[in-house]
């Protein structure tokens, strides 16, 4: 048992003393770290995400007006800026009948938030959640569209179009 820990001890303190323990040099680690954070934003209507298909958005008769007219939920933008800007791609919004004839039928198209109402073809700013939790009435925006002529105007058909809502991140 002596024997075995002298040679231990002794084959340690030789190897401390050898020419071989002096030629190990001291470690070093370089390590080069980056991160990029680009911005990112979904739209979420009725508490989920807007699907790339879009939504399907049909205007009833409104029974006071007589116009084919709707008012959305609340949207929402989540992402990791604090604010962003929405405006429609499209500058008029046209619902050519797809069957039954060749009408055309107008809209109006507005955005509400914050009690006041803007143009859907006027940039509007506003804010971005962390969450969707945090979506209330007062930052959700919500979306008009109003046949300018009563539903009477318009020849018996269907119409239909797709209009594309662009969401441009604050840096």
């Amino acid at each position: 048992m002596i024997t075995k820990n002298f040679l231990s001890g002794a084959g340690f303190l030789l190897l401390l003393w050898s020419p071989f323990s002096q030629s190990i040099s001291n470690s070093q680690l370089s390590v080069d770290i980056s991160a990029e954070s680009v911005a990112r934003i979904s739209l979420y209507y009725r508490g989920l995400p807007v699907p790339e298909e879009g939504i399907d958005f049909t205007l009833p008769v409104n029974g006071l007006s007589q116009k084919l007219e709707r008012t959305s939920s609340n949207f929402y933008l989540v992402g990791n800026v604090d604010q962003a800007d929405i405006i429609f791609d499209e500058s008029e919004f046209i619902l050519p009948q797809i069957y039954g004839g060749n009408t055309k039928m107008l809209l109006d198209g507005n955005f509400i938030f914050g009690g006041s109402v803007t143009s859907a073809g006027q940039t509007l700013r506003i804010p971005v959640l962390d969450n969707i939790s945090q979506g209330t009435s007062v930052n959700g925006l919500k979306i008009k569209f109003s046949s300018k002529l009563t539903a009477g105007n318009y020849t018996k058909g269907d119409y239909a179009n797709v209009f594309t809502l662009i969401v441009t991140p604050v840096i």
